[in-house]
């Protein structure tokens, strides 16, 4: 029988974006949070400040806002995104160097954030990037890419960003059945919901993996965070898979009802916004 698998971003109580608390506060805030988002671990800040502090001496000697955005961009890559993987989570990056375009999307969002550098990181159906603003122009970095990945030319950026508006889907293995998204998504995500999405992917890896209750987990954390129509899709997904599964009648109707439960809450938050 054919499985279906379905493809993610790649092929609580939170500070607010607008708090006024300190950076390196918000930083190791953040990036506590995001490594946590697997389950309780102790998180070493140590690391992420002290590659922060390093960058902050160095600022001083560009001259250009855009050249030490290429200098952050080059040195974020061989400290902490070492191997990519596609199936990875925040936590291998912060304890392997293992990323994936959206953990490591999420760590330059950090570390642009911790500088006061205006960006923007902007969500597709299966990828996601982000797009910084400097004195000399618009910069777009993309996380999986360690040689191009800093692109700087005005028509180079307009063409990647089309690119990945076209929502393409990559062909996978012949064996498996992959989900192609009805929503078409090009949508502007913050630091709380891109956090959202951390357990939106945990949830999609779990679902891979037929682990039902730890993806039902991980998907109501993520609808907590962020009200996106990807979780309305793959919440039908769920109920298909848990209805055609070998799982005892009383286990398939206790996850039925924890995803209708959260299907109805999608819905409740979705009119409150409208």
């Amino acid at each position: 029988m054919r499985s279906w698998v379905v493809i993610f971003l790649i092929p609580f109580m939170a500070f607010g974006q607008g708090e006024e608390i300190g950076q390196t506060s918000r930083l190791t805030y953040y990036f506590s949070l995001y490594s946590q988002a697997d389950g309780p671990t102790t998180v070493d800040v140590d690391a992420i400040v002290d590659f922060t502090n390093k960058l902050e001496q160095k600022r001083t000697s560009f001259r250009k806002e855009k050249d030490f955005l290429e200098y952050l961009f080059v040195k974020t890559h061989r400290q902490f995104l070492k191997t990519y993987v596609e199936q990875s989570s925040f936590r291998d990056l912060t304890e392997n160097k293992k990323y994936n375009c959206l953990s490591g999307t999420a760590l330059y969002a950090l570390l642009l954030d911790h500088f006061h550098i205006p960006y923007r990181v902007m969500e597709t159906n299966y990828h996601i990037f982000v797009l910084a603003t400097t004195a000399e122009g618009t910069v777009l970095l993309e996380a999986t890419d360690p040689l191009h990945g800093f692109v700087d030319k005005d028509k180079v950026v307009e063409a990647r960003i089309e690119q990945y508006k076209q929502n393409a889907l990559r062909s996978g293995a012949p064996s498996k059945t992959y989900y192609k998204y009805e929503a078409n998504l090009y949508n502007e995500v913050n630091l709380d919901q891109l956090l959202g999405l951390l357990h939106y992917n945990l949830s999609v890896v779990a679902f891979n993996a037929r682990e039902f209750p730890v993806a039902v987990q991980h998907l109501g954390k993520a609808l907590d965070l962020y009200t996106s129509p990807r979780i309305e899709e793959f919440s039908r997904i769920l109920i298909l898979s848990v209805v055609g599964s070998d799982l005892d009648v009383s286990v398939k109707e206790k996850y039925l009802r924890s995803i209708q439960s959260l299907r109805k809450k999608q819905l409740a938050m979705t009119a409150s916004v409208q």
